[in-house]
């Protein structure tokens, strides 16, 4: 830890003494050590995830950006080393972007544009001429070419073109240009850079490969993908033989990328394992790089060594993730496209944060300890027009996700990202608007219906309509506008934002107990979501005036606000969530604990492709 993360409050003294003398003694303990917590909130406005100092509040660094102008879902990345530019071919958008190669900086705009999904490229010797490939025409997406963009005239021509293949990867040997056939399982050449002619095809009989490597004029490196090998041919004057196995299976699941490093030794990609080997091309011994999902690497791709920094192109993550020569990720990538946080938020199981996005109708996963993007629900509501709101994710690990005009509750395998299908249909009991989601500690699911004013109840293993669990004069607590939901202590917590307040309820039976943050206390405006943090003290967003606001655990009275007004540009916080810190020193029940606040409603405008 840095030591601007030195100072950390413990237990507050109101929880501590409620939770007896254990917890005294744990409160004790932190107060001496300290809590390694950082405040992580996502704001609509700026579409950006923000670090805050965990014990006072204070604004540290964007942690995730939202990315409005650049690739989206790379196909290929070519080093035009004279400029230090590096180029990224865009299959989402159909374009080619250029990034500053050192600090992966944006360089707008597109070097080129129109195209019909570009990927693998390369630049001729000289580096004026940059070849990729690309689909020819939308009709004949069947179709692949061979392409050229004129680096000083931005004119881009097809050099030849295949109805039967698909190609994978291409590299320069000479004024030679080779590409790997997935679908035919072979490598073809073009001539003189393609010399508008057709391809002669050198070598056959391989398994969906990829990536293609010169070592030399005569030699040939091959990932052979579909058969988890690397393969060497030779040139004998007159044609391409094989000459040894390279890298074996079972060292990584679908190779693809190759780059030599500045040791000489191949480093080879996992497009399926996203991890990166190295290979020693005198032993043919195989260590590690880079560690499977490091950095939030995901569908490992391209490899270019820039001296002695990795760049990995990683399509999963939208990215060109950035290694030093030991395989550690250095903070530095270029981004690509990424979609705004705008909607709830959870964690998974593995710490790693599950944010929705209303514009795109997605969840987003990000690394919980990089901030790294590493997988997409898609679809989070499958419906037309409809969008995530709140998420959860039950006992099972699977992610259950709120969808208001669906008027259901979607369900996902959180582990594999896989869709479920709806487990609470459309309109069950009465379901209108879902908002807040919550487990009660019998297991059921607890929705929050906006438009009903209700708390419904579901069975937990089959979605089947149980009860209206609270209804719309709040059990007798009064008129009711349920939004965030927070089971704690065998209380069921509602963040009502007209009017401003919390009430607290039985989780089980749904009896009122007692309005627990009365309307507009210590400036509560518009509370959206709330969650028991660190010392058992409650947190509620205040989204009519962008602050978070803390509250004693045990009698609801006021104690501070913990994110003030706008600090760092936080606008609109929708939901908030305490997570473990990965690699923490500390680690309690109670949490000690990073807080994430959404914020959102207000949607940023995006470039369109």
């Amino acid at each position: 830890m840095s030591p601007r993360f030195a100072h950390r409050k413990g237990l507050s003294g109101a929880a501590a003494r409620a939770a007896g003398p254990a917890a005294a003694a744990i409160a004790l303990a932190l107060s001496s050590v300290g809590f390694a917590q950082d405040l992580f909130v996502v704001s609509q406005s700026t579409a950006e995830v923000l670090r805050y100092d965990g014990g006072d509040g204070s604004f540290l660094e964007v942690f995730v950006e939202t990315i409005t102008e650049g690739f989206s879902n790379p196909g290929g990345m070519a080093l035009r080393s004279a400029t230090g530019e590096l180029y990224l071919t865009s299959t989402g958008t159909g374009e080619i972007w250029r990034y500053t190669a050192a600090t992966g900086a944006v360089l707008a705009p597109p070097a080129a544009s129109g195209l019909i999904a570009p990927r693998s490229a390369a630049f001729d010797t000289s580096g004026d001429t940059l070849y990729f490939l690309a689909a020819e025409t939308e009709l004949s997406s069947g179709t692949d070419a061979l392409m050229q963009l004129v680096i000083a005239s931005g004119n881009v021509s097809t050099l030849a073109s295949d109805a039967a293949a698909n190609f994978a990867a291409l590299a320069l040997n000479g004024s030679d240009v080779y590409a790997s056939d997935a679908l035919n399982g072979a490598v073809l050449r073009f001539a003189t850079g393609g010399g508008g002619g057709g391809a002669t095809t050198v070598i056959s009989g391989l398994v969906s490969p990829g990536g293609i490597l010169f070592l030399s004029a005569t030699e040939m490196l091959v990932a052979e993908t579909g058969a988890d090998r690397v393969v060497e041919y030779t040139f004998d004057g007159s044609a391409w033989i094989f000459q040894r196995e390279l890298l074996p299976p079972n060292h990584v699941n679908g190779p693809f990328g190759l780059a030599l490093a500045p040791d000489g030794t191949l480093s080879v990609s996992g497009s399926f394992s996203n991890d990166v080997v190295s290979v020693d091309l005198i032993s043919l011994a195989v260590s590690p790089l880079v560690a499977t999902r490091a950095g939030g690497l995901g569908n490992a791709m391209d490899l270019i060594w820039d001296g002695a920094t990795l760049l990995a192109l990683s399509p999963l993550s939208n990215a060109v993730v950035y290694f030093d020569r030991s395989g550690e990720p250095t903070g530095t990538t270029a981004r690509g496209l990424s979609a705004p946080s705008d909607s709830g938020m959870t964690v998974a199981a593995s710490g790693n944060l599950l944010v929705g996005s209303l514009y795109d109708n997605d969840i987003i996963e990000y690394d919980g300890a990089g901030g790294a993007a590493v997988g997409t629900f898609f679809d989070a509501c499958p419906t037309s027009l409809a969008a995530p709101f709140d998420q959860v994710v039950g006992a099972d690990g699977n992610l259950y996700v709120s969808c208001p005009s669906s008027q259901g509750i979607f369900r996902f395998d959180a582990a594999t990202r896989n869709p479920l299908g709806f487990f609470v249909t459309g309109g069950s009991g009465g379901l209108s608007n879902p908002r807040g989601l919550a487990f009660a500690p019998n297991g059921n699911l607890l929705v929050a219906s906006g438009l009903t004013g209700e708390i419904l109840e579901y069975a937990g293993g089959s979605g089947a309509f149980v009860g209206v669990l609270i209804d719309s004069t709040g059990n007798g607590g009064g008129a009711l506008d349920p939004w965030g939901l927070a089971v704690h202590d065998g209380g069921l917590y509602v963040a009502s934002r007209f009017p401003s307040e919390v009430r607290r309820f039985d989780a089980t039976t749904g009896t009122f107990v007692q309005t627990f943050v009365t309307s507009g206390a210590g400036g509560l405006a518009g509370p959206t979501a709330l969650t028991f943090g660190p010392g058992g003290d409650l947190f509620v967003t205040s989204y009519d005036d962008d602050a978070i606001r803390r509250y004693d655990g045990v009698d609801g009275s006021f104690v501070e606000v913990f994110v003030a007004s706008g600090s760092g540009g936080l606008d609109g916080p929708i939901d908030l969530e305490f997570i473990p810190e990965p690699g923490g020193s500390i680690a309690f029940a109670a949490g000690v604990a990073e807080l994430l606040a959404l914020a959102a409603l207000r949607r940023p405008r995006r470039r369109q492709a």
